[in-house]
């Protein structure tokens, strides 16, 4: 109960030395008037217990992550919100995430964030060995809610970091003071870490939710209490004991578009080039056509000369270590006239851009140039 409870107290009647009523010279007896003196009343307003948990990233890797911190405020109908974007922080495979969690005193009575739990969702491993999770006292608990030290078997952590018995232990002071709105500016809090490892693939678009909540608390002198509008180790949503942050893993994506830029006729030692004005977003590419005289199929040379664009339209900067080309019927790989690609395996293949770093929405592009081999039953679509 939030609300002030008033209680009066009154002279109800009164009688002389030798008991007969009597007067009141500036009083009536049970009449439930303020202004008078034989009436008066007390106030009281019950202390209550509250905690809330907000939980945000502060470090991938090495680098920090400063503007997910809550800022704390009070909205015009006298509700407590803190405010900081839940919008996924973009991370790689093999990032080390560091999350810190926050738990404020929103109560008018001191008390311990006793133990504080978080799950473990696919794509995040939990590190045991790490240092903040090993600071943080960090358990990991199976699917029944036991320790267990193999973690293939762990579905969540759990820490009794903040409670009394080691504030007791350390000399830590652990104790979140009651909040008073008229003299603070936010409600006491206190914080603590966990590391994860992203395991989730380059490939996925998923977002990957982590959550944690409040599993017990304590009072002041370390007995187990209510909170007011909260159920510990229980996820209900819209109660202030839990909350969510989210990671989204950078996606890797290389694309490859080829077209015939040239189709070269060398006849009698004269070389004539066409260029096709084709272009890498041609969806689809139109034929390139050359057309032969019937007696002179066997005296001229006539080549193709391809592009082969590679454009990164990932979030990830990578390689492109080696590109295959399937040579078609009809057409031949003439190693001469393409020295840095390599027969292989019944394809050619070229590394050529495999010390080229393409950054996002980079591309890169490399040529092969392909002969038709001469023969009247060789004539049609390649």
């Amino acid at each position: 109960y939030t609300e002030i409870i008033t209680n009066i107290a009154e002279i109800a009647d009164d009688a002389d030395e030798n008991g007969n009523p009597v007067e009141d010279k500036d009083s009536t007896p049970d009449n439930n008037k303020d202004k008078e003196d034989d009436i008066d009343k007390e106030h009281i307003k019950l202390s209550y217990f509250d905690l809330a948990l907000r939980k945000f990233i502060t470090a991938v890797d090495n680098t920090a992550i400063t503007d997910r911190v809550p800022v704390f405020k009070i909205d015009e109908d006298g509700n407590y919100i803190y405010e900081h974007t839940k919008e996924p922080v973009v991370v790689e495979n093999g990032n080390i995430v560091t999350y810190t969690l926050r738990i404020f005193n929103e109560g008018t009575k001191a008390g311990y964030a006793s133990s504080i739990k978080d799950d473990l969702p696919e794509g995040l491993l939990f590190l045991p060995e790490n240092e903040i999770n090993q600071t943080y006292r960090w358990v990991m608990l199976d699917k029944d809610g036991n320790p267990t030290k193999k973690v293939e078997e762990a579905v969540a952590i759990q820490t009794d970091y903040l409670s009394k018995e080691q504030e007791d232990q350390t000399g830590r002071d652990n104790l979140l003071q009651p909040f008073d709105s008229q003299t603070m500016k936010q409600p006491d809090y206190r914080d603590i870490q966990i590391a994860f490892q992203v395991t989730e693939p380059n490939t996925s678009d998923r977002i990957l939710i982590n959550k944690a909540q409040i599993a017990d608390d304590q009072d002041k002198n370390g007995n187990p209490v209510v909170d007011k509008d909260s159920t510990p180790d229980k996820w209900i949503e819209g109660e202030d004991d839990q909350d969510i942050e989210k990671v989204k893993v950078k996606y890797f994506d290389l694309a490859l578009r080829k077209w015939v830029t040239q189709a070269i006729v060398i006849e009698n030692g004269k070389e004539t080039i066409t260029e096709t004005g084709h272009k890498a977003e041609d969806d689809p590419e139109a034929p390139v056509k050359v057309e032969i005289v019937q007696s002179k199929l066997n005296k001229v040379v006539v080549k193709f000369r391809y592009k082969i664009r590679v454009t990164n339209e990932g979030e990830i900067a990578g390689y492109v270590k080696e590109i295959s080309d399937y040579i078609p019927e009809g057409l031949k790989f003439v190693p001469e006239d393409n020295p840095k690609w390599k027969q292989v395996d019944g394809k050619v293949v070229t590394d050529q851009l495999k010390d080229t770093l393409l950054q996002p929405g980079e591309s890169a592009e490399v040529e092969i140039l392909l002969t038709w081999i001469n023969s009247a039953d060789n004539l049609g679509l390649k």
